[in-house]
């Protein structure tokens, strides 16, 4: 049996952050992490902000979310999450959640939740790919490489393998996607909600990066500002973020300094689970950032 290097991951420290404090009816309160930036990294307020509106359907599960990124968070503050109860009909219930921070408004999120049923079934089939078990995980290639104090290693809740000799950070010129198996090194309850919020922490991981591939830049480029903008997620079908993930991604579009990025996600089966579309600033600068 392989254990898991632990210091590799933080699997159960984001658990434990995306799980929030309730505060007052449909108000909550969240803690945030450092990434290596002093902003809040957005899947963490993607998740937090889908914990904080499936809490409040307690009986449903989310099947879509859309959300768009304000302001940059402060990683040192906590943020406030506001829910609103926009609508619960037969079959399904909407939610709209505001993250605040010193008054301010930093995200703003609409979601979807739906009663379990069947119905018609067709889906965008599944790439050809590796794998995942006969792949070098790249957590741990990244922990021994030598160290860069500009972007130094931080532990992440799951294991990352990019397929087909990908890229995770971008830059491989004339690439038009990338593939990416990605897994929980740790077992992981069976409260759908911690699969549901993990994996919304997770899908803003790398996603935006595709977008540079085409053009040969890599993420750490000190002409790149890079920022999301809007993030949405369509849940299709059940998943475990135990079991192994592929995110098939690309980049069908980049103009005006934003790029549009895609991500099919698929089970080990070949399932679509879900489905990510994310724009975000791609800007170059005439001189480096400083």
């Amino acid at each position: 049996m392989n254990i898991p290097d632990s210091s590799l991951y933080n699997t159960q420290e984001i658990l434990d952050l995306l799980k929030l404090e309730q505060t007052d009816t449909d108000r909550y309160r969240g803690q945030s992490h450092f990434m290596g930036s002093p902003n809040v990294f957005g899947g963490q307020v993607v998740g937090q902000s889908l914990y904080a509106a499936a809490v409040t359907v307690p009986e449903r599960r989310v099947h879509s979310l859309h959300s768009m990124f304000l302001l940059p968070g402060n990683h040192r503050l906590p943020i406030d999450y506001e829910v609103e109860r926009v609508r619960d009909g037969g079959s399904f219930s909407t939610r709209r959640v505001v993250a605040i921070q010193e008054g301010r408004r930093i995200f703003v999120m609409s979601a979807s939740f739906q009663n379990i049923e069947e119905g018609l079934s067709h889906q965008k089939e599944a790439p050809q790919s590796q794998d995942p078990e006969t792949i070098e995980s790249n957590i741990a290639a990244w922990k021994l490489q030598p160290p860069n104090p500009k972007r130094p290693f931080m532990p992440v809740p799951v294991d990352f393998r990019a397929d087909h000799a990908g890229d995770i950070l971008g830059g491989n010129a004339g690439m038009q996607g990338k593939q990416i198996w990605t897994k929980s090194p740790f077992s992981l309850p069976d409260d759908p909600l911690v699969h549901d919020t993990l994996f919304g922490y997770v899908s803003d991981y790398s996603l935006l990066w595709t977008s540079l591939q085409p053009h040969g830049i890599r993420l750490g480029d000190p002409r790149l500002q890079i920022a999301s903008l809007d993030h949405t997620i369509w849940f299709h079908r059940p998943f475990r973020m135990d079991e192994w993930l592929l995110f098939a991604m690309e980049s069908p579009n980049a103009s005006g300094g934003r790029g549009l990025c895609l991500a099919y996600v698929y089970n080990r089966g070949g399932d679509l689970v879900a489905t990510i579309a994310q724009e975000g600033l791609i800007r170059l600068r005439n001189k480096p950032n400083a």
